[in-house]
This record gives structure tokens, C-alpha cells and sequence, in this order.
């Protein structure tokens, strides 16, 4: 689903399109048709010209590119909206609990090391298979706590600890651009490092959700790095995870003349994109 857009410049051709589809750039992806001209003497004047195909998963679920313009305007029209009042702030509040647990343990997890450091060696050296277990049956039990009914399917290969939902629900357990998802990730990785002693990596996934954000991110990244080159301005990015940053960082690690870094600190740490 796309739609392409021309104007004087490529950046006000981006601009009227993300203004007509009510989107922002980790929305979609953006071509470049044409650069355009400004021509000579009035001669050979032509404008750019861009592609913006949408990415982003919910947006998708429009039929029509039609459909996702008009989309606000319709929910307004018909009174209609595409979510309850009380399920919208059912969901927030589900959200803000989950992430504010996260951060708890976040700022718990140097006192959660010394106290780890006090139980016996035998259960410092907890396999990991059983470790792994017990943080799925914990990250299961707070989602149930959060109202919704699922399954998971957990596996272990070497240190990495994989657990995935599946859940009618499924689009509470992600959360916005996968917020709620993030944090329960935070919560599972910090359980289990407090049951065992050695690496290991926890994720957490609904379906196929991480490549499908993967995929996003990889764009948004190709994306902010044309812009880049052509305002010659670094471009700020949302804070997002270290791991989400480092994909980013990897899409463009063999861009010519871009380069990245990161700014701030955590949970508010963000990716930088600028010439170099």
C-alpha cells in the first residue's frame, strides 16, 4: 500500500505525504522517484517526486490507501471509534503497570545482585533450563494479571531463553510500538538473572512481532539516514531499547558518510544519525 507525492523539493514532497496519511517516518517507507530540478534559465524545471509505502503493521490492516487517509475523518463522521474509551485507558494503565514494575526492578537490580550473592552456591548454579522455565511461568502469570488469556512456547539454545505469546489479545501484551512488550522483556531478564548465575539472554515475543519490528526499524534507519544527506542535519531519534538501537546501528553500519551514535541515559536513550 503506497502513495506517491510530488512538490518542489524532496523533504516538502515527504512532508505533504506524511500530512495526508496522518503518518510519521517509522511509519513508512520513503523512495526517492526523482531528486527534481530547479532547471536553468526556467529550462528543464521539474519537481521531485517520492514513493511512501506504508510499513507499519497496524496501518496496514487498512484496505485501501484511500481507507487509511480517511480513517480519523470516518471514526469522527460515524462517532465510531477504533477503540473504547475504557479500553483505551484499560490498555494505558496496563502499560504504565507493567513498565513501571520494570523500572522498579531496574533500579532494585544492584541491591537484587548483593542479595543473590547471599544464597546458597547450590542455588546460584539453578540450571538454566529450570531458570528458564521458572521466568516463563513468572512473565506468564503477570500477563494473566493483566487480563489476558494465552499460551507460550519457550525454548533454550545455549544462553538465549526465547518465550513466545500467543494471545487473542496479542496487540495489549506488544503495546504501542511495542512498549508493554519491551517492559515485560525488562521484567523476564531481570528475574532470571536473579535465579541464575551465569549470561543468558530472555526474550519475549508475540507471534512474529520482533522481525516484523525489526524490518520497521531497519526502514525507519535507511530512511532517517537519506534525510540526513539531504538537510545535512543529524536527525534525533525516539528513545527506544539498547537492542533496538543496536539494529540500527548495524543497518547502517556500511552506509557511506553516515554514522551513528547514542545520547542520553537509559530508559531515555536515543540513536543519533549524521554525516560524517
Amino acid at each position: 500500500m503506497y502513495k506517491t507525492y510530488t512538490e518542489k523539493t524532496v523533504n516538502d514532497a515527504v512532508a505533504k505525504g506524511l500530512a495526508e496519511l496522518k503518518v510519521t517516518e517509522d511509519d513508512i517507507k520513503i523512495e526517492v522517484l526523482d531528486s527534481g530540478s530547479s532547471g536553468f534559465l526556467g529550462f528543464g524545471k521539474r519537481p521531485a517526486e517520492v514513493k511512501l509505502t506504508v510499513i507499519n503493521p497496524e496501518l496496514k490492516t487498512y484496505e485501501t490507501i484511500e481507507a487509511l487517509i480517511n480513517r480519523v475523518e470516518k471514526d469522527v463522521k460515524t462517532k465510531v471509534p477504533s477503540q473504547s474509551t475504557e479500553e483505551a485507558i484499560e490498555e494505558t494503565e496496563s502499560r504504565e503497570r507493567v513498565s513501571q514494575k520494570a523500572e522498579d526492578l531496574e533500579e532494585n537490580s544492584h541491591e537484587e545482585v548483593e542479595e543473590k550473592d547471599d544464597l546458597s552456591h547450590s542455588e546460584k548454579n539453578h540450571p538454566i533450563e529450570q531458570a528458564a522455565k521458572d521466568t516463563e511461568a513468572y512473565i506468564s502469570s503477570i500477563v494473566l494479571d493483566m487480563g489476558i488469556e494465552h499460551t507460550t512456547k519457550m525454548t533454550v539454545k545455549k544462553n538465549n531463553i526465547d518465550i513466545n505469546f500467543d494471545a487473542k489479545l496479542a496487540a495489549k501484551i506488544i503495546g504501542k510500538r511495542g512498549q508493554t512488550l519491551n517492559a515485560l522483556q525488562v521484567l523476564a531478564q531481570n528475574y532470571f538473572n536473579s535465579i541464575y548465575r551465569s549470561y543468558g539472554q530472555v526474550i519475549i515475543d508475540v507471534g512474529d512481532y520482533r522481525a516484523k519490528r525489526k524490518e520497521t526499524l531497519e526502514i525507519l534507519a535507511l530512511n532517517m539516514a537519506d534525510k540526513v544527506r539531504r538537510t545535512e542535519e543529524r536527525v534525533k531519534l525516539e528513545p527506544m531499547p539498547n537492542f533496538e538501537r543496536k539494529i540500527m546501528h548495524n543497518a547502517l553500519s556500511r552506509e557511506p558518510g553516515i554514522e551513528t551514535y547514542s545520547e542520553g541515559k537509559e530508559p531515555n536513550r536515543y540513536l543519533v544519525i549524521t554525516k560524517k
